[in-house]
Protein backbone atom coordinates (compact mmCIF):
# COMPACT_ATOMS: atom_id res chain seq x y z
CA UNK A 1 0.00 0.00 0.00
CA UNK A 2 2.90 2.59 -0.48
CA UNK A 3 2.87 3.34 3.40
CA UNK A 4 5.87 0.93 4.87
CA UNK A 5 7.79 3.94 5.39
CA UNK A 6 9.66 3.28 8.44
CA UNK A 7 12.80 1.71 8.07
CA UNK A 8 16.30 3.07 9.11
CA UNK A 9 17.82 0.35 8.42
CA UNK A 10 20.79 -0.96 9.53
CA UNK A 11 21.53 -3.73 7.20
CA UNK A 12 20.09 -5.00 4.09
CA UNK A 13 18.00 -8.52 3.76
CA UNK A 14 18.65 -9.94 0.54
CA UNK A 15 17.10 -13.63 1.83
CA UNK A 16 13.15 -13.15 3.08
CA UNK A 17 12.25 -11.94 6.24
CA UNK A 18 9.21 -14.65 7.70
CA UNK A 19 10.31 -14.62 11.49
CA UNK A 20 10.25 -11.02 13.38
CA UNK A 21 10.08 -9.95 16.83
CA UNK A 22 8.68 -6.17 16.97
CA UNK A 23 9.54 -4.19 20.13
CA UNK A 24 8.84 -0.48 21.17
CA UNK A 25 11.22 1.52 22.78
CA UNK A 26 11.13 4.72 24.99
CA UNK A 27 7.73 4.80 25.50
CA UNK A 28 7.83 4.59 28.93
CA UNK A 29 5.15 2.22 29.75
CA UNK A 30 5.47 0.83 33.38
CA UNK A 31 4.38 -2.83 32.21
CA UNK A 32 7.84 -3.22 30.74
CA UNK A 33 8.68 -3.29 26.81
CA UNK A 34 5.96 -4.27 24.05
CA UNK A 35 7.10 -7.26 22.27
CA UNK A 36 5.40 -9.47 19.53
CA UNK A 37 6.94 -12.50 17.56
CA UNK A 38 5.40 -12.59 14.17
CA UNK A 39 6.24 -15.48 11.21
CA UNK A 40 4.63 -15.18 7.77
CA UNK A 41 3.69 -18.89 6.36
CA UNK A 42 1.91 -19.03 2.55
CA UNK A 43 0.73 -15.69 3.71
CA UNK A 44 -0.70 -15.92 6.55
CA UNK A 45 0.68 -14.21 9.84
CA UNK A 46 1.09 -16.16 12.87
CA UNK A 47 1.16 -14.45 16.72
CA UNK A 48 3.76 -16.56 17.75
CA UNK A 49 4.57 -14.55 21.03
CA UNK A 50 3.54 -11.39 22.48
CA UNK A 51 3.86 -9.92 26.19
CA UNK A 52 6.01 -6.91 28.19
CA UNK A 53 9.41 -7.88 28.30
CA UNK A 54 11.19 -6.92 31.61
CA UNK A 55 13.88 -4.59 30.30
CA UNK A 56 14.78 -1.43 30.35
CA UNK A 57 13.56 0.55 27.02
CA UNK A 58 14.66 3.94 28.28
CA UNK A 59 16.37 5.77 25.89
CA UNK A 60 19.93 7.60 25.96
CA UNK A 61 19.41 11.27 25.89
CA UNK A 62 22.91 12.03 24.88
CA UNK A 63 25.94 10.38 23.00
CA UNK A 64 28.17 9.87 26.17
CA UNK A 65 24.90 7.87 27.63
CA UNK A 66 24.67 5.93 24.30
CA UNK A 67 28.49 5.47 24.78
CA UNK A 68 28.61 4.56 28.32
CA UNK A 69 25.77 2.00 27.72
CA UNK A 70 26.79 -1.68 27.69
CA UNK A 71 26.49 -3.44 24.27
CA UNK A 72 25.04 -6.75 23.98
CA UNK A 73 22.98 -6.07 27.25
CA UNK A 74 19.69 -7.46 26.20
CA UNK A 75 18.34 -11.44 26.81
CA UNK A 76 15.04 -12.06 25.41
CA UNK A 77 13.11 -15.57 26.77
CA UNK A 78 13.72 -18.21 24.23
CA UNK A 79 9.91 -17.72 22.82
CA UNK A 80 10.83 -13.98 21.78
CA UNK A 81 14.05 -15.38 19.87
CA UNK A 82 13.33 -14.52 15.89
CA UNK A 83 16.02 -14.13 13.44
CA UNK A 84 15.15 -10.90 13.24
CA UNK A 85 14.25 -7.83 15.11
CA UNK A 86 12.41 -4.46 14.07
CA UNK A 87 12.29 -1.95 16.70
CA UNK A 88 10.04 0.58 17.17
CA UNK A 89 11.33 4.13 19.07
CA UNK A 90 9.82 7.20 21.23
CA UNK A 91 12.23 9.78 20.66
CA UNK A 92 11.32 13.45 21.82
CA UNK A 93 14.49 14.01 19.09
CA UNK A 94 13.44 12.17 15.91
CA UNK A 95 11.08 14.08 13.34
CA UNK A 96 8.69 12.59 11.14
CA UNK A 97 7.44 15.22 8.07
CA UNK A 98 6.92 15.92 4.21
CA UNK A 99 10.17 17.32 3.33
CA UNK A 100 12.68 16.42 0.75
CA UNK A 101 15.05 17.67 3.67
CA UNK A 102 17.03 14.62 6.04
CA UNK A 103 19.34 16.56 8.02
CA UNK A 104 21.79 13.94 8.01
CA UNK A 105 24.59 16.09 9.56
CA UNK A 106 24.44 17.48 13.31
CA UNK A 107 23.97 21.41 12.92
CA UNK A 108 24.57 24.60 15.14
CA UNK A 109 25.03 21.64 17.72
CA UNK A 110 21.91 19.14 17.12
CA UNK A 111 23.23 15.63 17.22
CA UNK A 112 24.10 13.88 13.53
CA UNK A 113 20.83 12.29 12.38
CA UNK A 114 20.26 8.84 10.74
CA UNK A 115 17.32 9.49 8.09
CA UNK A 116 15.38 8.14 5.53
CA UNK A 117 12.55 9.31 2.74
CA UNK A 118 9.98 7.53 1.26
CA UNK A 119 7.57 8.84 -1.33
CA UNK A 120 4.03 8.73 -0.69
CA UNK A 121 2.00 10.22 -2.92
CA UNK A 122 2.99 11.88 -6.20
CA UNK A 123 2.19 15.39 -5.78
CA UNK A 124 3.64 15.21 -2.32
CA UNK A 125 7.39 15.58 -0.90
CA UNK A 126 8.78 12.53 0.69
CA UNK A 127 8.07 11.92 4.00
CA UNK A 128 11.47 12.01 5.87
CA UNK A 129 12.19 10.42 9.23
CA UNK A 130 15.34 11.05 11.25
CA UNK A 131 16.67 9.69 14.66
CA UNK A 132 20.01 10.80 16.11
CA UNK A 133 22.58 8.53 14.77
CA UNK A 134 23.93 7.58 18.80
CA UNK A 135 20.38 6.37 19.52
CA UNK A 136 20.18 4.36 16.51
CA UNK A 137 23.45 2.92 16.93
CA UNK A 138 22.77 2.07 20.83
CA UNK A 139 19.52 0.20 20.05
CA UNK A 140 21.67 -1.98 17.04
CA UNK A 141 23.84 -2.64 20.06
CA UNK A 142 21.41 -3.85 22.26
CA UNK A 143 21.39 -7.24 21.67
CA UNK A 144 24.96 -10.08 21.81
CA UNK A 145 26.79 -10.30 18.74
CA UNK A 146 26.16 -14.01 17.57
CA UNK A 147 22.36 -14.69 19.07
CA UNK A 148 18.87 -14.36 18.26
CA UNK A 149 17.89 -11.53 17.30
CA UNK A 150 19.74 -9.47 15.20
CA UNK A 151 18.22 -5.83 14.57
CA UNK A 152 17.04 -5.56 10.93
CA UNK A 153 15.44 -2.10 11.25
CA UNK A 154 14.90 0.72 13.31
CA UNK A 155 11.58 2.52 13.19
CA UNK A 156 9.90 5.71 14.16
CA UNK A 157 7.31 4.69 16.42
CA UNK A 158 4.35 6.56 14.25
CA UNK A 159 5.68 4.98 10.85
CA UNK A 160 5.79 1.56 12.72
CA UNK A 161 1.73 2.27 13.63
CA UNK A 162 1.04 2.96 10.14
CA UNK A 163 2.65 0.04 8.96
CA UNK A 164 0.48 -2.29 11.63
CA UNK A 165 -2.73 -0.32 10.29
CA UNK A 166 -2.33 -0.56 6.90
CA UNK A 167 -3.46 -4.12 7.47
CA UNK A 168 -6.20 -3.71 9.71
CA UNK A 169 -9.48 -4.57 7.53
CA UNK A 170 -11.23 -1.59 8.71
CA UNK A 171 -8.74 0.24 6.70
CA UNK A 172 -9.13 -1.79 3.56
CA UNK A 173 -12.72 -2.12 3.87
CA UNK A 174 -12.82 1.95 4.22
CA UNK A 175 -11.61 2.22 0.65
CA UNK A 176 -8.28 4.14 1.60
CA UNK A 177 -9.57 7.30 2.41
CA UNK A 178 -9.61 7.48 6.32
CA UNK A 179 -7.81 9.73 9.21
CA UNK A 180 -6.28 7.59 11.81
CA UNK A 181 -5.33 8.95 15.25
CA UNK A 182 -2.73 7.05 16.56
CA UNK A 183 -2.59 7.81 20.36
CA UNK A 184 0.73 7.46 22.32
CA UNK A 185 1.63 7.71 26.36
CA UNK A 186 3.01 11.94 25.43
CA UNK A 187 1.53 12.77 21.24
CA UNK A 188 -0.80 11.68 19.07
CA UNK A 189 -0.10 11.15 15.45
CA UNK A 190 -2.98 12.02 13.11
CA UNK A 191 -2.44 10.26 9.46
CA UNK A 192 -4.72 11.17 6.71
CA UNK A 193 -4.77 8.77 3.56
CA UNK A 194 -6.16 9.02 0.21
CA UNK A 195 -6.82 6.12 -2.13
CA UNK A 196 -4.72 4.37 0.64
CA UNK A 197 -1.74 6.91 0.51
CA UNK A 198 -0.49 8.88 2.91
CA UNK A 199 -1.12 12.60 1.99
CA UNK A 200 -0.69 13.98 5.49
CA UNK A 201 1.07 13.62 8.47
CA UNK A 202 1.10 15.85 11.73
CA UNK A 203 1.45 15.49 15.64
CA UNK A 204 -0.10 16.71 18.54
CA UNK A 205 1.61 16.99 21.76
CA UNK A 206 -1.38 14.89 23.59
CA UNK A 207 -1.32 11.46 24.34
CA UNK A 208 -3.33 9.16 26.39
CA UNK A 209 -1.22 10.50 29.40
CA UNK A 210 -1.99 13.84 29.84
CA UNK A 211 -5.71 12.89 29.47
CA UNK A 212 -5.13 10.71 32.13
CA UNK A 213 -3.27 12.87 34.88
CA UNK A 214 -5.99 15.51 33.87
CA UNK A 215 -8.36 13.18 35.98
CA UNK A 216 -6.30 12.65 38.31
CA UNK A 217 -5.41 15.94 38.97
CA UNK A 218 -9.29 17.11 39.12
CA UNK A 219 -10.80 14.25 41.21
CA UNK A 220 -7.50 14.20 43.10
CA UNK A 221 -6.77 10.11 42.81
CA UNK A 222 -3.93 8.37 41.89
CA UNK A 223 -3.55 7.84 38.10
CA UNK A 224 -4.54 4.13 38.75
CA UNK A 225 -8.18 5.32 39.91
CA UNK A 226 -8.26 7.93 37.03
CA UNK A 227 -7.69 5.28 34.45
CA UNK A 228 -10.43 3.16 36.24
CA UNK A 229 -12.59 5.79 35.73
CA UNK A 230 -11.80 6.75 32.27
CA UNK A 231 -13.25 2.82 31.81
CA UNK A 232 -16.16 2.85 33.60
CA UNK A 233 -19.40 5.06 33.40
CA UNK A 234 -20.34 5.84 37.16
CA UNK A 235 -18.30 9.13 36.64
CA UNK A 236 -18.35 11.40 33.65
CA UNK A 237 -14.72 12.21 33.19
CA UNK A 238 -15.61 14.27 29.73
CA UNK A 239 -15.76 17.80 31.74
CA UNK A 240 -12.23 17.02 32.55
CA UNK A 241 -10.84 15.86 29.63
CA UNK A 242 -12.34 18.13 27.32
CA UNK A 243 -9.89 20.96 27.63
CA UNK A 244 -7.09 18.61 27.23
CA UNK A 245 -8.84 17.08 23.65
CA UNK A 246 -10.07 19.97 22.07
CA UNK A 247 -7.23 21.49 20.04
CA UNK A 248 -6.26 17.75 19.38
CA UNK A 249 -9.43 17.32 17.50
CA UNK A 250 -9.82 21.19 16.19
CA UNK A 251 -6.81 19.59 14.39
CA UNK A 252 -8.96 17.01 12.95
CA UNK A 253 -11.56 19.04 11.43
CA UNK A 254 -8.46 21.29 9.74
CA UNK A 255 -7.71 18.18 8.23
CA UNK A 256 -10.75 17.15 6.77
CA UNK A 257 -11.63 20.47 5.44
CA UNK A 258 -7.93 20.57 3.76
CA UNK A 259 -8.98 17.39 2.32
CA UNK A 260 -12.01 18.11 1.26
CA UNK A 261 -10.66 21.96 -0.46
CA UNK A 262 -7.70 20.96 -1.42
CA UNK A 263 -7.48 17.72 -2.25
CA UNK A 264 -10.91 16.81 -3.32
CA UNK A 265 -10.99 14.18 -1.05
CA UNK A 266 -14.07 14.17 1.61
CA UNK A 267 -13.61 11.58 4.65
CA UNK A 268 -16.24 9.76 6.09
CA UNK A 269 -14.02 7.12 7.72
CA UNK A 270 -12.42 8.13 11.33
CA UNK A 271 -10.26 5.73 13.35
CA UNK A 272 -7.82 5.86 16.70
CA UNK A 273 -5.39 3.00 17.32
CA UNK A 274 -3.21 2.79 20.41
CA UNK A 275 -5.96 4.30 22.95
CA UNK A 276 -5.86 1.84 25.85
CA UNK A 277 -8.71 3.59 28.24
CA UNK A 278 -11.67 6.18 27.53
CA UNK A 279 -12.54 5.21 24.54
CA UNK A 280 -16.09 6.09 24.65
CA UNK A 281 -15.50 9.33 25.92
CA UNK A 282 -12.92 10.47 23.31
CA UNK A 283 -15.87 9.33 20.66
CA UNK A 284 -18.34 11.31 22.42
CA UNK A 285 -15.55 14.40 22.07
CA UNK A 286 -15.12 13.54 18.84
CA UNK A 287 -18.74 12.89 17.57
CA UNK A 288 -20.07 16.41 19.20
CA UNK A 289 -17.15 18.11 17.11
CA UNK A 290 -17.11 16.73 14.09
CA UNK A 291 -20.31 14.93 14.16
CA UNK A 292 -19.18 12.08 13.22
CA UNK A 293 -18.59 8.68 14.95
CA UNK A 294 -14.71 6.81 15.08
CA UNK A 295 -14.06 3.74 15.04
CA UNK A 296 -11.72 2.04 17.75
CA UNK A 297 -8.86 -0.41 15.50
CA UNK A 298 -7.56 -3.62 17.83
CA UNK A 299 -3.99 -4.50 17.17
CA UNK A 300 -5.04 -8.10 17.02
CA UNK A 301 -7.09 -7.54 13.96
CA UNK A 302 -4.46 -7.19 11.75
CA UNK A 303 -3.65 -10.51 11.62
CA UNK A 304 -5.34 -12.59 8.61
CA UNK A 305 -5.33 -15.56 10.96
CA UNK A 306 -7.21 -15.29 14.10
CA UNK A 307 -4.87 -15.16 17.30
CA UNK A 308 -7.55 -14.10 19.59
CA UNK A 309 -8.90 -17.28 19.51
CA UNK A 310 -5.80 -19.16 21.02
CA UNK A 311 -4.85 -16.47 23.79
CA UNK A 312 -6.40 -16.67 27.14
CA UNK A 313 -8.63 -13.51 28.17
CA UNK A 314 -5.45 -12.68 30.83
CA UNK A 315 -3.43 -12.61 27.97
CA UNK A 316 -2.28 -8.72 27.60
CA UNK A 317 -2.55 -8.69 23.97
CA UNK A 318 -6.22 -10.46 24.62
CA UNK A 319 -7.16 -7.11 26.48
CA UNK A 320 -9.17 -4.17 24.44
CA UNK A 321 -6.75 -1.66 26.50
CA UNK A 322 -3.73 -3.25 27.23
CA UNK A 323 -3.81 -4.53 23.80
CA UNK A 324 -3.68 -1.54 22.28
CA UNK A 325 -0.06 -0.82 24.03
CA UNK A 326 1.04 -3.12 21.13
CA UNK A 327 0.01 -0.89 18.00
CA UNK A 328 3.74 0.02 17.36
CA UNK A 329 5.39 -3.41 17.79
CA UNK A 330 3.32 -5.67 15.70
CA UNK A 331 3.70 -2.40 12.86
CA UNK A 332 6.96 -2.47 13.20
CA UNK A 333 6.97 -6.53 12.92
CA UNK A 334 4.32 -6.23 9.80
CA UNK A 335 6.50 -3.42 7.94
CA UNK A 336 9.64 -5.94 8.06
CA UNK A 337 7.78 -8.70 6.74
CA UNK A 338 6.06 -6.80 3.93
CA UNK A 339 9.60 -5.27 2.45
CA UNK A 340 11.37 -9.01 3.29
CA UNK A 341 9.05 -11.64 2.79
Amino acid sequence: MGINLSKLKIASKSAPVLDVVGMVLGAGLPQGVPAVRLARKDGVDDLVAGGFLDLSGELPATPEDAAAATPGSWQVPTAFRAPHAALAIHSGQAFLRHSAETRENGENGDPQMRSVSRATAPDLPPLTAGLPEFQAAWAARLFPEGRRPTACSIQIASTAAMSGFSHNPAFKKAGGNAIVMMVFPSYTALAAFQDSMLVLYREHPVGFRHVREAVSAQMRVDEAMAESVLDDTLVDPIPMIEPVLRPLLRQIEISVDYLARRRDCPVENFFICGLPTGFRYWASLFNRMLGRTPTLCRPLESFSGSPSAVLPDTHPLASDGTGQLFMAAIGAAFAVLDDHS
